[in-house]
């Protein structure tokens, strides 16, 4: 997010009101406009290990992988891991959240397939600062039901951080009880 963007949300409390701000964003309409075009992220591509960044089907789950709360700098035994299993098929999606934060990456991952999600937030921060917050080190990823079981035990054995998002859905935006609309809302 650019820093024009971050003085105008800075006061807002209304978490759809920012949503439909950030609907009007041309950072983030390039951002899908280059992902409809190729939808693997860049990180994961340059490392070798392209992955699509998009959710696939409604019904996979969300994960957060890694640290959320706070910025850190070096990923490399998360993306180690992460790696491994994209190698064994457990992941279906990956997209770093790095530059965008959590609800910009959401919006850029539903965008390719017309897709949605309804997530929960955290208790221990502010809903603003879980959905906005633009330095996240953390990478979102989605899993198909059938391999789930095995994604959870995979990333618990290596300890790594994992924290249950929620799931794809048809089309609509949710967190809690808060809708934000539809994902036609953002990139029509």
């Amino acid at each position: 997010m650019n820093d024009n963007f971050k003085k105008q949300i800075e006061n807002m409390e209304d978490l759809v009101e920012i949503g439909n701000l950030i609907s009007e964003s041309t950072e983030l309409r390039e951002r899908i406009a280059k992902y409809a075009k190729k939808p693997v992220d860049s990180q994961f591509e340059k490392e070798g290990h392209p992955i699509q960044m998009n959710f696939v089907k409604k019904s996979d789950t969300i994960y957060l992988l890694g640290e959320y709360k706070k910025h850190i700098k070096d990923k490399s035994s998360i993306l180690e891991i992460l790696y491994d299993a994209i190698s064994q098929n457990l992941v279906t999606s990956a997209h770093s959240l790095e530059k965008s934060g959590l609800f910009c990456g959401l919006i850029e991952a539903c965008s390719i397939k017309k897709l949605g999600f309804d997530i929960t937030g955290d208790a221990e921060i502010s809903d603003k600062d879980f959905l906005f917050k633009d330095k996240n080190s953390a990478i979102l990823v989605s899993v198909s039901a059938d391999k789930e079981g095995q994604f959870v035990d995979f990333f618990f054995n290596n300890s790594i951080p994992l924290t249950l998002l929620g799931h794809v859905t048809k089309g609509e935006l949710r967190m809690d009880d808060t809708s934000f609309g539809y994902i036609s809302d953002f990139i029509n």
